[in-house]
């Protein structure tokens, strides 16, 4: 008997030793919960390719089962995408998010957006989100100056927007064309119905030849290469330039023009479990949230250590232009259209 105790209690004591091995050898993210679930989610997103790669890494790395897929193009390819798979009945995308609301807007007046209320959304401040749950802002782009270190002296660069019509810089502005870039179509509307500003401002602008490209990043790159001396751009795009050795420049503005860029989950999504857990994970502090300044992108929320001179959304948007984004909805089309028929497009 003494024997047969004997050989049991190492045989014990062997199990536990393997039993501690194994759960020494539990892959990073796994065996808190988050390894149950499984599958692909794909994420349509005028972000950028570079934040989009960011957030699909520290995502893919809390939930190691999943893999985050994404379309990175500007909010009008994304938008035009996504109503075509509406059309077809065949959605291909679980999270949309744009640069601003008023195309989700025009979704939600048509039935296409799932109603979620994520519980990360609390944390987000009232006029950054739907009341009725159908999106919610989730990250804060700020609309700047961006300008050529090698044609244009920085002693020559305009604190503001109308500082674009000093004849100086006849020839050589440039933004990304309202009909493609949804934050250069909220940077329009913004100074449209701005007394500052008003239809009077674009008038001057088209008389001092202002130019369009596609994207932000296509605007930056022509400024960089000296062939424009200044642009409109967003404030992140330029700052990513400008750390990645680009000969180019940014100045804050003071008249702010900021952005509640939101997020929604299109209805017929492919996998709605999934989605709302990207959903989620974008709008939580400890995610997504926490990526962005990596990419000098603005949090929604509070509560998120920024790196040096990046104010929080509160600061920005107390002093930022107001935009009435229900309005732009319902209206972008007709200014588009009195914006094109004055630049001649």
């Amino acid at each position: 008997m003494k024997k047969f105790l004997s050989i049991l209690l190492c045989v014990l004591v062997v199990l536990s030793v393997a039993a501690c091995g194994k759960k020494d050898e539990t892959p990073s993210g796994q065996g808190d919960g988050n390894e149950k679930y499984s599958g692909t989610v794909m994420l349509y997103t005028s972000a950028g390719e570079d934040a989009a790669q960011s957030l699909k890494e520290v995502f893919e790395k809390k939930y190691p089962n999943v893999t985050l897929d994404f379309y990175a193009a500007t909010s009008g390819k994304c938008n035009t995408k996504l109503a075509t798979e509406f059309e077809a009945g065949n959605v291909s995308c679980d999270v949309v998010w744009l640069a601003e609301p008023s195309g989700l807007i025009d979704f939600k007046n048509q039935d296409r957006l799932l109603q979620y209320k994520s519980p990360f959304a609390d944390a987000v401040a009232a006029p950054f989100k739907d009341p009725d749950g159908y999106y919610c802002g989730a990250r804060i782009l700020i609309m700047g100056l961006a300008y050529s270190e090698t044609t244009c002296p920085k002693d020559q660069v305009p604190l503001n927007f109308d500082g674009l019509l000093d004849p100086n810089f006849t020839g050589q502005i440039i933004m990304a064309d309202p009909n493609a870039s949804g934050s250069s179509k909220a940077f329009v509307y913004g100074l449209v119905h701005s007394e500052k500003y008003g239809w009077e401002y674009f008038e001057k602008l088209a008389e001092q030849k202002l130019e369009f490209d596609t994207s932000a990043n296509a605007v930056n790159q022509k400024i960089a290469g000296g062939e424009y001396k200044i642009g409109v751009s967003p404030e992140h795009t330029t700052l990513n330039s400008i750390s990645q050795g680009s000969p180019i420049g940014y100045q804050a503005t003071q008249d702010v023009l900021a952005i509640a860029c939101p997020i929604a989950i299109p209805k017929g999504c492919p996998n709605e479990e999934l989605a709302k857990l990207l959903y989620d994970f974008i709008l939580d502090p400890q995610g997504g949230q926490a990526a962005l300044p990596t990419f000098n992108i603005t949090p929604i929320v509070d509560g998120i250590t920024l790196p040096a001179g990046m104010k929080s959304a509160k600061e920005i948007t107390a002093n930022a232009l107001p935009i009435d984004w229900v309005d732009l909805a319902n209206t972008g089309t007709e200014m588009l259209e009195k914006f094109n028929k004055l630049f001649g497009k």
